[in-house]
């Protein structure tokens, strides 16, 4: 998908297996009237997005964004093996970016590989799309022997159990993201499939979001069907079956003198107080610090702040100033979020963003 946290330096793709029967790229092109554009994989006005600045020479991607990479496509389709290298180099160039790919063709990944890729790059994520027991029987294998800092599974759409202990007890993976079918497709997603992927994550004490249960769910052989998000998001997030085993170390440098940058050095992520509140997903997401466009009742609150309404506080709206406050009456339960004042309080356009 494009959204502030995408980069999409090519579009369109080739369908290679179940999961990607209703493709949403194919669905949401279809929408848009242009069908053929999901067929057809194109170089983007996108493409040297990171390496953006605006008038006064600071790059529109602050330092501490994570960006998802060629989600209208797939990074190592073979349509785009030309464009590829410059896309490592702006990566190289920007070292205080963390950078996630996605990809369905993990057999390419060793043959896209820069020269000086080694064990891998600080600031990129590798992650490999399974949909079923099938292809990860398939993907895992060639996956496992690819050099990389960081990995990950994406299981999405989940339309058949996988046992991932394979890749679990590798000790590769950092992290497992997890959705049913949404978009144009009704492939249901079991309860029991998720709980099962849920509990090898606890056993390997290895990080589970689960995002959407899809379209079609079923538990205790009872059909939910909604084509709503934000639904499927609040029954993700009910099932409780979401795992943090703990945070994953990023060691971001500046792109100038390359050292390691401190928190303060990253940009300031703050948080839609009424629609991320139950985000499976918000220990791993920038948030809204790109865009801020939408208007929430509850304002913009930081990472603490969500963990405090989580835990029972209620956020007021903004200040007369443009100031957004999280209420300070914390309760007990909600004390070990550790809220001071810097934590509380953002403005609605965060400015002074250190390079």
């Amino acid at each position: 998908m494009s959204d502030a946290k995408s980069w999409n330096l090519w579009h369109g793709c080739r369908k290679c297996s179940e999961g990607c029967e209703n493709c949403y790229v194919f669905f949401t092109d279809g929408l848009r009237g242009v069908p053929e554009k999901a067929l057809a994989v194109a170089r983007t006005k996108q493409f040297d997005m990171p390496l953006r600045k605006d008038r006064r020479g600071i790059y529109k991607v602050p330092a501490g964004t994570m960006l998802s990479v060629n989600m209208t496509s797939d990074t190592f389709i073979e349509e785009a093996d030309e464009w590829r290298p410059e896309m490592w180099s702006i990566m190289r160039k920007r070292p205080d970016v963390l950078f996630y790919i996605l990809t369905k063709r993990p057999e390419r990944i060793m043959q896209c590989l820069p020269d000086n890729w080694g064990d891998g790059w600080e600031n990129v994520i590798l992650n490999i799309s399974v949909e079923n027991q099938r292809n990860f029987d398939a993907r895992w294998p060639v996956f496992e022997g690819v050099p990389a800092k960081h990995k990950g599974l994406n299981l999405a759409p989940l339309i058949g159990p996988v046992d991932v202990s394979p890749a679990l007890a590798s000790g590769q993976i950092h992290h497992v993201m997890l959705s049913g079918e949404a978009f144009g497709g009704d492939r249901p997603c079991r309860y029991e499939w998720i709980e099962q992927v849920s509990g090898c994550c606890r056993e390997y004490g290895v990080n589970l979001a689960v995002n959407l249960v899809g379209n079609v769910f079923i538990r205790d052989g009872a059909p939910c069907v909604t084509r709503s998000f934000d639904k499927q998001a609040e029954m993700a997030y009910g099932l409780g079956l979401s795992y943090h085993a703990g945070d994953v170390e990023y060691k971001l440098r500046h792109y100038l003198d390359k050292h390691i940058l401190t928190e303060d050095e990253k940009v300031r992520r703050v948080y839609n107080a009424d629609r991320c509140v139950h985000c499976t997903n918000i220990r791993y997401c920038t948030g809204c610090s790109l865009c801020m466009k939408c208007k929430p009742a509850g304002g913009f609150v930081t990472f603490d702040g969500i963990m405090a309404k989580r835990a029972g506080e209620d956020a007021r709206g903004p200040s007369s100033d443009g100031v957004y406050i999280l209420s300070r009456e914390v309760s007990e339960t909600a004390r070990h979020t550790a809220l001071t004042s810097d934590s509380l309080i953002w403005r609605h356009r965060m400015s002074g963003i250190k390079q």
